[in-house]
């Protein structure tokens, strides 16, 4: 819907009400309507016309007085959210030419022209068929003619007492030229002579027509030229009247509201086509009445609904819809569950001259929600059944790593094992020869009880390693590194393997929980040792390097094991894959030592093959 604020204009058609009368006639020449509003607070108080300023000027008032006392033509406003087609009939009724808008608070708001409403004028509003004779058929000022050797007082004289905007200026009877207020108006500003003659200001030629040419054809030249006035000649060739918009005004006024209807009519039967169901609601201060709705409305929901409340239809969701509605002005993809289906409402509220009406377009989303939740069960199910795998691979894995905690503690222990049973071998053999006496005793119990110390002090250190925490604390990198190192130092001892550790100047500092990176970091010795310990090589080495790359640590591991088979490779982190299975591995290790780097260390770990074997490379944020 067009409203009057879109075609009004807001700048050079007001001055404050102490303007001068000189003042107010250089804003009239200035927007080149003939017209001003004077304002008081910026409320309109006041207007003057062309026609007021030729009585001022034939008058001779003093043009430095102030103009408020002088604009005695009422002020007729409109609202700025008025429909367009609404000025048509203010404009014909109070015969005027202007249209003041103001706002709610009644401040000024622009002002819309009659030249304005002209050019908003559609062709199906005065039909193609309607000739200028018909618009002329009623009553019609009379035309006013003036001899070219008149003068410009003259002009205004007439103009003045016969109440006419124009003036006709003819030579021995032939039409020379046109000389309007505004010509006058023009003239008294500018002090010119008033007595000199017409033909200096008139204009020339005159936009004619005849009676019995179409209305549309003459419009149309009217709004090219941008006129107001078509003088008219009858079918002997005589100047027969003078044609102005507010003519045209006045006989389409009906018009206007039947080409509303057509064009609402029209608009319902391309609504009737449409596939998604619409329902327009009639809005009142205290009520809502739904008043129209298209075909397949009808066959969704029943042509019953028609004149009820919304809530009928609508149930307990109308109150949000409808608060949605007044809040914002519209709707988009408000879900509302009804009749057992699932819609979603768009639509919006609009105002006509006394009323509003809500517009909603309902789509059935039934089968894409039905869908949508049928999906987010399945994922629901798979989270859940994922979460149930990766318990199971957690429980699992805590399994392998007791099992290889308990391997590592019988690494250490071998030789301290080892040492105390030689103690007793040497107490039962010093006992049978007779050489067993006090100072052997005691120094054998020193002995084994040394032996006891550190395999109590080696549980205890692989307790507190592998002891799971969920905290997470800074930690030292290189010392998480050594430590790991040192516990998996006697398998590599036995297997003669050689670990070359490379780590650049500098502080390496993590956040996260120590223990759960110890895990990746023996899985990766771990991993390295077991394909190192079946090598035909005659060195056997495990490269390590920790770097760091703006605020992230590079941690490399590399062996020159002869590297992972490429079919493998790809999906090395996938669960249950390994490249171990004849030696028991279960592809876990590997697939946690991602959830670690991924989930709890905020990093990543990556695999590839160098030209000697497997390379492993973590990188997770430094502190």
């Amino acid at each position: 819907m067009n409203t009057l604020s879109a075609i009004a204009h807001r700048k050079g058609f007001s001055l404050p009400h102490t303007a001068t009368l000189s003042e107010a006639m250089a804003c009239m020449l200035q927007n080149r309507n003939g017209s001003v509003v004077l304002l008081e607070d910026n409320r309109p108080v006041g207007i003057l016309t062309e026609g007021m300023v030729l009585d001022l000027l034939e008058e001779e008032v003093d043009f430095a007085h102030e103009v408020l006392p002088f604009s005695r033509q009422p002020v007729i406003t409109a609202n700025h959210n008025r429909p367009v087609e609404s000025a048509f009939d203010l404009v014909v009724t109070h015969n005027i030419r202007r249209l003041v808008l103001i706002d709610g608070s009644g401040h000024y708001a622009g002002m819309v022209l009659q030249d304005d409403l002209f050019a908003f004028l559609e062709e199906d509003v005065y039909k193609a068929d309607l000739k200028v004779a018909d618009i002329l058929s009623g009553e019609m000022p009379q035309v006013v003619l003036l001899s070219a050797r008149k003068t410009l007082y003259d002009a205004l004289h007439l103009m003045r007492h016969l109440r006419v905007g124009s003036v006709i200026i003819v030579d021995e009877g032939d039409v020379k030229g046109i000389i309007t207020e505004k010509d006058i108006l023009a003239a008294g500003y500018q002090h010119k002579d008033l007595q000199q003659s017409v033909t200096v200001l008139m204009s020339s030629p005159v936009l004619s027509t005849g009676m019995d040419n179409a209305i549309t054809a003459v419009i149309a030249q009217m709004k090219e030229r941008s006129v107001r006035r078509v003088l008219v000649y009858d079918r002997e060739g005589k100047v027969h009247a003078v044609l102005t918009n507010r003519d045209i005004f006045k006989h389409i006024k009906g018009n206007v509201a039947r080409m509303l209807e057509i064009k609402l009519r029209h608009a319902k039967e391309i609504m009737d086509m449409l596939p998604h169901a619409i329902i327009e609601i009639y809005d009142a201060p205290n009520q809502q009445v739904i008043h129209w709705i298209n075909r397949k409305a009808r066959e969704q929901f029943g042509e019953v609904i028609l004149e009820h409340a919304p809530e009928e239809l609508f149930g307990a969701a109308w109150q949000a819809l409808y608060a949605s509605l007044r809040a914002a002005g519209m709707i988009e993809s408000f879900s509302v569950a009804m009749q057992g289906r699932i819609f979603e409402f768009s639509g919006t509220v609009s105002k006509n001259i006394n009323s509003r009406y809500i517009k909603l377009i309902a789509k059935d989303v039934t089968e894409h929600e039905t869908i949508k939740q049928h999906l987010r069960d399945e994922v629901a199910e798979e989270s859940e059944l994922r979460r149930e795998q990766e318990y199971l691979m957690m429980q699992q894995s805590r399994l392998a790593s007791m099992g290889e905690m308990i391997g590592y503690i019988a690494h250490q222990w071998r030789q301290p094992l080892a040492q105390l049973g030689g103690i007793f071998m040497n107490l039962e053999s010093a006992y049978t020869f007779g050489e067993l006496n006090e100072a052997y005793l005691r120094k054998s119990i020193t002995q084994g009880n040394g032996m006891i110390k550190y395999m109590s002090r080696t549980i205890d250190d692989f307790r507190l390693f592998f002891t799971p925490s969920e905290e997470k604390k800074n930690f030292d990198v290189v010392s998480a590194l050594q430590q790991a190192i040192n516990i998996v130092s006697a398998g590599l001892d036995y297997h003669h393997i050689e670990v070359v550790a490379e780590i650049q100047e500098g502080k390496y500092f993590a956040k996260g929980s120590a223990n759960e990176f110890a895990q990746v970091l023996l899985n990766m010795l771990n991993n390295a040792k077991d394909v190192l310990a079946q090598s035909k090589r005659s060195r056997r080495v495990i490269r390590i390097s920790l770097s760091r790359e703006k605020n992230m640590i590079v941690l490399l591991f590399c062996d020159n094991g002869g590297g992972i088979i490429p079919n493998i490779l790809p999906k090395i982190f996938n669960s249950h894959i390994s490249s171990k299975y004849e030696s028991g591995g279960t592809g876990i290790g590997l697939y946690m030592s991602q959830l670690i780097m991924e989930q709890k260390m905020k990093g990543s770990i990556k695999a590839y093959n160098d030209e000697d074997g497997a390379c492993f490379i973590l990188k997770f944020p430094s502190l």
